[in-house]
């Protein structure tokens, strides 16, 4: 967007009373509307994503520096792509560089914990009522067992994938079609009333959706057989719904990029080995350092060495204003994670301290209905030294092993030391 003017920009401002940069950028934030409109083939709506290149959790990595665990999502990716025919003949290609890799947050797009976006890939279509503006994520195909978004890419993974493609996503296309869309921003906000917090915790919004999507669904002219298996998948993954938080997230972000002298974090992930963000001043620029490993609940059978370091795009949604900043929404989540009531207040609290605005949709309950906290400011961070606290699954540190239990993360303080240097180097004499 550069310095272009936008009309959302300070919506209600007097002409006569100039709006900082922030001001700007937290305004454009807050401004989105996401709807959820199509389930389409990421290669047909994803920008740039041109065959043989698989997007993945940013920042961007080269295949040599890839941890086991991403390369173990990126070569379930090609496999499924039809990239390579084994999991030896990708990482050949991989390594010769015929298979291509970029950051789905570079390309509109978010990829959750080891999950990855090819052509193929059905992802929601998030649109932007008011200007048409599009974001994506993948279909999700749940937590539970084995899984891609985990790392994993046995037969049973990939066969899941194919009729997820073949069958699922063109019937909740048609669902969307014959419903009209669906008003996301909305859903959210009821989903916080209902105990979640967008993140780790989509039980009640996924429910929700499915009731919106079930009208469609019974005049999609699916088979009954058909219909029981797209109705049993939905009702059993919980988190069905953060496919589409994510890309609203994305959505509202890249809506406040690129404003010149903004501190705003419009672009913030782990890819298993580095954490990186990007500020709305410093377009296109990653400012990254070895992403931390995430501390919590583990589950029996498992101790603190065998957790991976932090993977995943969804460390956005937090600095978005959701997640575990607004985790007093959902107390079912707060033993997953290893918190109490206690702490998920100041969590809240916290990060009002970075904040630069307030959603004045998503509010929470417990919290004498306050409004979420909305955006991070790059330079409060460091002034504050409190740095954005992120709700996670943590991942086994080997490939097939998966998830290891839940808990708290934080992108580095070099990320933001970084970037803010670089935002200062900006600034005009």
């Amino acid at each position: 967007m550069g310095g272009a003017s936008h009309p959302r920009d300070t919506p209600g401002m007097p002409s006569d009373t100039p709006a900082s940069p922030n001001d700007v950028a937290a305004a454009r934030l807050l401004s989105a509307r996401p709807r959820l409109v199509a389930v389409r083939p990421a290669g047909e709506v994803v920008p740039g994503l041109e065959p043989g290149l698989i997007l993945h959790a940013a920042p961007p990595q080269a295949w040599e520096d890839m941890s086991e665990l991403l390369r173990g999502g990126m070569i379930g990716a090609a496999l499924n792509e039809g990239l390579a025919a084994t999991p030896e003949e990708a990482a050949s290609a991989a390594a010769a560089g015929s298979i291509r890799f970029a950051a789905a947050q570079d390309h509109a797009s978010m990829a959750g914990g080891v999950g990855s976006i090819t052509a193929s890939t059905p992802v929601v279509v998030v649109e932007d009522a008011a200007t048409g503006a599009r974001a994506f994520h993948p279909v999700m195909e749940g937590l539970e067992g084995k899984a891609l978004v985990l790392g994993m890419y046995e037969p049973d993974v990939l066969t899941r994938l194919r009729w997820m493609a073949e069958e699922l996503a063109p019937a909740l296309d048609r669902a969307l079609q014959i419903v009209g869309g669906i008003d996301a921003h909305a859903l959210m906000a009821e989903g916080l009333r209902r105990g979640d917090e967008l993140h780790n915790r989509n039980a009640a919004t996924s429910s929700l959706l499915a009731e919106l999507l079930a009208p469609g669904l019974a005049q999609a002219g699916l088979t009954p057989a058909a219909a029981d298996r797209v109705f049993s998948f939905i009702a059993t993954n919980p988190q069905f719904f953060v496919a589409v938080s994510l890309a609203a997230c994305r959505l509202a972000c890249d809506a406040a990029d690129g404003v010149p002298g903004s501190s705003l974090v419009t672009a913030c992930g782990a890819n298993g080995t580095e954490a990186g963000v990007r500020i709305s001043g410093v377009p296109g620029r990653w400012f990254t350092a070895p992403a931390e490993v995430p501390e919590g609940v583990l589950f029996d059978g498992f101790t603190a060495a065998d957790a991976g370091r932090g993977c995943g795009d969804s460390l956005l949604i937090e600095c978005y204003g959701l997640g575990a900043t607004v985790l007093a929404a959902a107390p079912a989540l707060w033993p997953v994670v290893g918190v109490g009531e206690a702490r998920a207040r100041e969590l809240f609290a916290g990060a009002r301290q970075t904040a630069l605005g307030e959603h004045a949709d998503y509010r929470v309950p417990l919290l004498d209905d306050a409004p979420a906290p909305a955006g991070v400011d790059a330079r409060r961070v460091l002034e504050t030294g409190r740095r954005p606290i992120i709700d996670i699954v943590m991942v086994h540190r080997e490939l097939g092993r998966g998830a290891v239990g839940f808990g708290l993360t934080s992108p580095p303080a070099a990320c933001f030391e970084q970037a803010v240097a670089a935002l200062d180097a900006t600034a005009p004499d």
